[in-house]
């Protein structure tokens, strides 16, 4: 006995069973299913094509891929240090403005750093803690239209606080007086054991 196939009948199925029916009714053009199936297709959006997302270009999956490795070095120094943005706030009190940084983004990577935001970078990821008035980060930094090779891991903090640091100015010598920095000393290096390494020192320093 023939299925009569009424609207209900078609809208029950699920989209895989409907594009099946509708490849069998074209084959043996039942035209009046056909039409019906297309109908409930067209309803669910389900015969457009679907999009296939562009791979990364070799700058953003460096992007993708620095920001996960600056997340691991985060997590790896909060379960050395109390970076916890409760006792940041506790040990900040009486401190004007005082806003605790989230040590990561909400995607448990790195965060989106201003000059990258701006567009005046081609890649600005940071991890950061703030206690009191000191604010210590760690990040990637790679200048725009440059070779991927030529990126940097900068960490910035309080010049006080570095060993050998230098102004920030000279480690960010493109940024405006607009790009306000997070503290007035920082080190640049050219692999990130070394720089999570002295970003480790500071955060000591921070939370004693």
């Amino acid at each position: 006995m023939a299925i009569e196939w009424t609207d209900e009948r078609i809208a029950a199925l699920d989209t895989a069973q409907l594009k099946n029916l509708r490849e069998n009714a074209t084959r043996r053009e039942v035209t009046a299913l056909v039409e019906l199936c297309t109908t409930e297709l067209a309803k669910r959006n389900a015969d457009k094509p679907r999009r296939i997302g562009q791979p990364r270009s070799e700058a953003k999956q460096f992007e993708h891929d620095m920001s996960a490795e600056l997340a691991t070095v985060g997590k790896a120094m909060a379960e050395k240090y109390d970076l916890s943005e409760a006792t940041a706030k506790a040990k900040s009190e009486g401190v004007k403005g005082f806003k605790a940084h989230k040590l990561l983004g909400s995607d448990g990577h790195a965060k989106l750093g201003g000059m990258q935001r701006d567009g005046s970078v081609a890649v600005d990821r940071y991890i950061s803690y703030r206690r009191g008035t000191d604010i210590a980060s760690l990040s990637v930094f790679l200048l725009k239209d440059q070779p991927i090779e030529t990126h940097e891991f900068q960490v910035i903090a309080p010049l006080t606080m570095l060993d050998g640091g230098k102004p920030v100015a000279e480690i960010r010598p493109t940024a405006t007086a607009a790009q306000k920095q997070s503290a007035d000393g920082g080190l640049s290096f050219k692999d990130l054991d070394s720089a999570a390494a002295a970003f480790d020192k500071v955060l000591a320093k921070i939370t004693a």
